[in-house]
């Protein structure tokens, strides 16, 4: 036989819807961290409906409510059994506190006693009117003093349930504290290193610009002794041109006066 569905009721419904307003305040979308937007919901979930679920329920409460959230099943499964443990928490406090607060309940009953007993000496009707019959008066006080200690029993509840609500609250605050401190020093470790690494970065920037700037300094350099040195072989080259075509003149008008064939290469004008 299969399970049913979980479906919410209205009411949880309504206070799921109404914590669901405050928890979007306080958790904007980060598609890369969910965790702490799933753990208000979580926690959520659980003051509306008083039940843990699996990550499957999660989900489909998010589809429902929170359609924008996409968190994996790890972060859903991560964010429940914290929750687990804050319960566990919380009862052990509670539990604590009941523990601590016992020796103080007789105190309590019998400071709300003299307070019954001087609020009687003042209100009570025999103090107002005629002195009654012995046991109209006895049926009276035990009336009294039943729905007195009725009170007393009432408001010692009430403290009590109070101090293990408050409590179990601290106790899961310290929790909560605890795991927020090592997120943070996790947080610090990671940034510590990134800036490490950053600065690493920069030198290795800085010596490559170095090495850079000598090569580029080298290159120009030796590009200017080229120059250099290509400039003086052009003027080299210009002048024993030069000097080949005063020499080549100088043969040739010795060949003129002599009388001597001239060569075909040396015949002005020879192509």
């Amino acid at each position: 036989m299969t399970r049913p569905i979980f479906q919410p009721s209205d009411d949880e419904a309504r206070i799921l819807i109404n914590r669901l307003q405050s928890i979007n305040a306080a958790h904007p979308l980060n598609p890369r961290d969910h965790g702490p937007f799933v753990r208000a919901f979580v926690r959520a979930v659980y003051e509306a409906t008083g039940k843990t679920f699996s990550p499957v329920i999660y989900r489909r409460l998010l589809d429902a409510y929170a359609p924008e959230r996409r968190p994996s099943t790890s972060t859903l499964e991560r964010a429940k059994q914290s929750l687990i443990d804050e319960i566990d928490l919380e009862r052990e406090g509670a539990a604590e506190v009941a523990a601590a607060d016992a020796p103080h309940l007789a105190a309590l009953i019998r400071d709300a006693v003299r307070e019954a007993i001087g609020t009687y000496s003042v209100q009570s009707p025999r103090a107002a009117g005629p002195s009654p019959g012995p046991s109209a008066s006895a049926g009276t006080d035990v009336a009294f003093w039943r729905e007195r200690a009725a009170e007393s029993e009432r408001v010692v509840a009430e403290v009590q349930a109070q101090a293990a609500r408050l409590a179990g609250e601290l106790l899961a605050a310290r929790a909560s504290l605890v795991a927020m401190a090592a997120e943070l020093t996790a947080a610090q470790n990671l940034v510590r290193d990134q800036t490490a690494q950053i600065g690493k970065l920069a030198a290795e920037f800085e010596q490559a610009r170095m090495f850079s700037m000598r090569a580029i300094d080298d290159a120009r350099g030796e590009t200017r002794a080229w120059r250099e040195r290509c400039a003086s072989v052009e003027a080299q080259a210009a002048a024993r041109a030069r000097e080949d075509n005063i020499l080549l003149e100088t043969f040739r008008q010795l060949a003129y006066q002599r009388g001597a064939t001239i060569p075909a290469v040396l015949q002005k004008g020879s192509k």
